[in-house]
């Protein structure tokens, strides 16, 4: 293999690797804010129980099985682009396996983010009303 091709393949793969590592940064960066919402507004539920919106504690686990659900999906879509473009273009299977890999991770990342801003939302507007 030339050394020109081996090079550019390596450039896409390392950009790929560059997104894993991204996505794992963020999941582990915001899981935690996540928790510490979570487990806020379960102490302020024992004080007062009509604090807590309703549904939030069905939607803890649902939107789990959901965010996996998604990411199945958008893995397994991946890895049938991934077979097409070995067939049509030069790739490593390193390159296929980090586009899988942050496919899979996309769904987690949205649905951490979207906590993050709605349980950050909703704790503003909970000491907002305490303060008043």
């Amino acid at each position: 293999m030339p050394l020109r091709l081996l090079q550019s393949l390596l450039g896409s793969t390392t950009l790929a690797m560059a997104g894993v590592c991204e996505a794992v940064g963020e999941i582990v960066r915001l899981s935690p804010m996540v928790i510490a919402l979570r487990t806020d507004a379960a102490l302020a539920a024992l004080a007062d129980p009509t604090a807590v919106p309703a549904g939030e504690p069905a939607r803890m686990v649902v939107e789990k099985f959901d965010a996996l659900a998604q990411s199945s999906v958008a893995a397994t879509l991946e890895v049938g682009l991934a077979v097409g473009r070995s067939l049509t273009e030069r790739r490593l299977p390193l390159d296929a396996a980090f586009r899988v890999t942050t496919a899979a991770l996309a769904p987690i990342r949205s649905r951490l983010r979207d906590n993050v801003r709605r349980l950050g939302h909703d704790q503003g507007e909970g000491s907002g009303r305490r303060g008043g």
